[in-house]
């Protein structure tokens, strides 16, 4: 029932004011018809009066032309030919100039050509040299018409955007037809209904298929409404859900909404990261002091034990051994050494930290330095990994630390393939956007992926989840690329792999 009700009201108003349009457009064309009609006889009774009036005011000039033998003589030059003209173009212009939008003149039979034609109420330019080309032929068929039939006529002409009533009259003298004389007024800006007239029909009944469409669309509104209200509240409960494709406005306010969610979403997910980048900033700020200063106390000493062991070394090589040499062995010096030179290594990579590049930035070819890195992993693994490649050939030059980068990125296939356990496949490729001019590199492998609880260690400095390894790898890895003033990123594939993102900025 509250349905029908809801259908029933906007039905009325419909039928009500579809009668009224209908009614309005019948009168009003109706009005703009008669008012049309009124213009147009009245223009045309003023242009027969223009030329008679006209005819009568060149008949003596016109007599004496007659009387010199002007329309029998082939004898006259350029120069009498311009004074007539010049001559009846005053008459005409005299007649003419008191009444808006009128132009008019004379047409002599046997030369077959117009004179002393004029326009003076004509917006600058002026023409001058007779009828313009378009009405041309117009008024020379009917004048030739009125010669031809000894009368005179009045037609209505238009075409776009002109409309004028034509009045042409013969020209007599002592009974013989020598030419016409002829004028027009224009009234296509007298008529501006003429256009409305015709839009009127069109616009009643675009109106009508206007309420037609509003009646559908009110009553599709409610269910509209109805979807919004449901996905607003579907919206409060998952984060993740999104409007369909709706008609109209609706559809806007649906992506509208969605919009806004997704960037709310994003910018959730950018307060994340900038708050991981700023505990990380904090972390490796305090760290690198500390480590600055123990590798500048440690790295002489370690350097001085380590040629002072060397020494010994060869001297207990030169004699033979005994059995209270047994402490200070060969091997067990080697064994010192050995460790000393880990030592020197982490110092080495603790350094990183304080300074991750070097000052001396060049220019490379990313897919170049990729290439000869992946020949040393193929060569040390065989046929048990498999790479494969998708290079961007427009990426242009590189502008960083190579030796920097390269121990990125072979520390990230060192991790790709150490999560295989010795057999997988990974997946390299560089795209570069040229809006943005950033280059993103992207490995990504099908091993067991990253686990939840670790993802936001990774980067953490000695956090490693080897037994053997120190967890300065994706450290060192975060602090070269924050150097390039890029970006780098792990995510977790379905169903398994791991995707490694690196982005970095060609400004």
């Amino acid at each position: 029932m509250s349905s029908y009700n809801f259908i029933k009201k906007p039905l009325m108003f419909f039928i009500a004011f579809a009668i009224v349009i209908a009614i309005m457009t019948i009168i009003l064309s109706e009005l703009l018809n008669s008012w049309k009609r009124d213009i147009i006889e009245g223009k045309k009774i003023l242009t027969e009066v223009v030329v008679e009036k006209l005819s009568k005011s060149a008949e003596n000039f016109i007599d004496s032309l007659y009387r010199t033998q002007f329309f029998d003589s082939d004898s006259l030059t350029k120069n009498d030919l311009d004074l007539i003209d010049k001559k009846l173009k005053q008459i005409t212009e005299s007649e003419l100039v008191q009444i808006s939008g009128t132009e008019g003149g004379f047409f002599f039979y046997r030369i077959n050509e117009f004179y002393g034609y004029a326009f003076p109420t004509s917006p600058p330019p002026k023409p001058a040299f007779g009828p313009p080309p378009r009405s041309y032929n117009i008024i020379k068929e009917q004048v030739i018409a009125s010669i031809e039939k000894d009368s005179a006529i009045v037609n209505l002409h238009s075409f776009d955007p002109a409309i004028f009533p034509l009045a042409s009259k013969p020209i007599k003298v002592d009974s013989k037809l020598i030419g016409a004389v002829w004028a027009r007024i224009h009234i296509e800006r007298d008529l501006p209904a003429l256009e409305l007239n015709q839009i009127l029909p069109i616009a009643g009944l675009f109106s009508f298929l206007g309420l037609i469409i509003a009646l559908i669309v009110s009553v599709r509104s409610r269910k509209n409404m109805e979807d919004i209200k449901f996905g607003l509240q579907s919206l409060e409960k998952d984060t993740s859900f999104r409007f369909n494709k709706m008609p109209g406005m609706f559809d806007f306010i649906g992506s509208s909404i969605n919009k806004l969610v997704t960037q709310l979403s994003e910018i959730y997910k950018q307060k994340q990261y900038l708050e991981r980048e700023l505990y990380q900033q904090d972390k490796l700020a305090t760290l690198g002091k500390l480590i600055a200063g123990v590798a500048h106390e440690v790295k002489t000493p370690l350097a001085i034990i380590k040629t002072r062991i060397q020494i010994w070394q060869n001297e207990l090589n030169k004699k033979e051994k005994t059995s209270t040499n047994d402490v200070i062995s060969p091997e067990a010096m080697q064994l010192v050494v050995n460790e000393i030179d880990r030592l020197t290594k982490l110092v080495k990579r603790l350094l990183v930290f304080s300074k991750p590049v070097s000052d001396k930035f060049q220019f490379i070819n990313i897919s170049k330095l990729l290439t000869q890195i992946i020949s040393l992993f193929q060569i040390d693994n065989g046929e048990d990994i498999k790479i494969f490649t998708s290079f961007d050939e427009s990426v242009p030059l590189l502008k960083c630390d190579q030796n920097a980068i390269e121990q990125v990125l072979i520390n990230i296939l060192t991790n790709s393939i150490e999560s295989f356990n010795g057999k997988g496949i990974i997946r390299i490729s560089t795209l570069y956007n040229k809006e943005f001019n950033n280059l993103t590199i992207e490995i990504v492998d099908n091993g067991p992926g990253i686990p939840d609880d670790i993802q936001n260690k990774i980067f953490d400095p000695f956090f490693t989840t080897k037994e053997s390894g120190v967890g300065l790898g994706l450290s060192i890895a975060h602090e070269v690329i924050k150097a390039h003033k890029g970006k780098i990123y792990f995510t977790n594939l379905e169903p398994n792999g791991a995707s490694c993102t690196i982005q970095l900025s060609l400004l």
